[in-house]
């Protein structure tokens, strides 16, 4: 593994402001090191141009998610990321691969389309789902790369069905991991496999840092750590080929696209509703980089195979 999950806060980051402060202070109009105020210029009037490629029927939170992200990206990590932490899969067109959460279905799409197979993607908020429907839709990938809304506590899935199964940065959301973790692996076939990464609970972790965290997410968190996955995935008889700390890589993600986004917000004018989803993503990343920093949350990276002929835990 290459870091362990209880390490402390990201050698990065000591010696210089953290970048959850710089980035509340950005947006609340003060530069650190001038200590002057710089105020993001506003106007109530009429909205700015769409961005080119951006559908007018997107909300302004999704608009303002694509801008940091990247198009059809709901989270951290731009197309050649996305390949690269799939590349353990060795996808060809004979594979079937399902995503669990796949927002707005940015890499449910990059993946279909680079290997050139049949993928879809579930996702568990219905606006995000609908929309990324409509992305896939209007890529002419609705058939090859679809993305539906699922109830993340009672889908069930059909068994020996799927290849692959991928998930980025979802399943900290959900309550019973248990259970969603059977259903996906009992749909995983013989041989099959399974990649995802998550956000995880760092041993001997501030609880109160991770409340502070908590409180701010739109979802209340579930975390379990990079131990009590591997116990579950162990018990599953899986056979783990990769376990690894990957919080330094996406923390460079994160602070690079941010500073993009915000360094093209300077001098742009922008409606209140416009101001406000750039004030909500502020504040749900100020706090989770904050938690990232603090060594309380981390992020992992698991891969795991399907035994041939194993069966799954009556029990789960």
């Amino acid at each position: 593994m290459a870091q362990s999950a209880n390490s402390g806060p990201l050698a990065s980051t000591k010696a210089r402001i953290p970048f959850w402060m710089r980035l509340k202070a950005w947006w609340e109009g003060y530069d650190l090191t001038l200590h002057e105020k710089k105020l993001i210029p506003f106007e109530s009037g009429d909205l700015p141009a769409p961005e080119p490629g951006s559908p007018e029927w997107l909300s302004k939170r999704l608009e303002i998610m694509q801008e940091i992200w990247g198009d059809g990206m709901a989270g951290p990590g731009d197309a050649a990321y996305i390949l690269k932490l799939v590349k353990p899969f060795a996808l060809d067109p004979a594979h079937t691969v399902i995503e669990v959460g796949a927002g707005l279905g940015g890499a449910t799409r990059v993946i279909a389309e680079h290997f050139d197979i049949w993928m879809t993607g579930l996702e568990a908020d219905r606006e995000v789902a609908d929309a990324g429907m409509e992305l896939s839709t209007m890529a002419g990938l609705a058939k090859r790369a679809p993305v539906h809304y699922f109830d993340v506590d009672h889908y069930e899935f059909r068994e020996s069905s799927i290849d692959c199964v991928f998930s980025k940065e979802a399943l900290f959301l959900v309550e019973d991991k248990k259970r969603l973790l059977a259903e996906i692996i009992n749909m995983i076939k013989p041989r099959g496999q399974l990649l995802f990464t998550d956000y995880v609970l760092a041993e001997g972790a501030n609880r109160k840092q991770l409340a502070e965290w908590a409180k701010g997410e739109p979802e209340t968190p579930h975390l379990w750590t990079i131990k009590d996955y591997e116990a579950a995935l162990t018990e599953a008889r899986l056979d783990i080929r990769i376990k690894e700390d990957i919080t330094d890589d996406v923390h460079k993600i994160i602070t690079s696209s941010w500073a993009n986004f915000l360094s093209s917000l300077r001098g742009r004018q922008m409606d209140k509703s416009t101001s406000d989803a750039v004030e909500e993503a502020v504040e749900l990343w100020t706090r989770r980089t904050k938690a990232i920093d603090s060594g309380a949350l981390r992020l992992c990276r698991f891969h795991a195979l399907k035994k041939e002929g194993e069966k799954m835990l009556s029990d789960w």
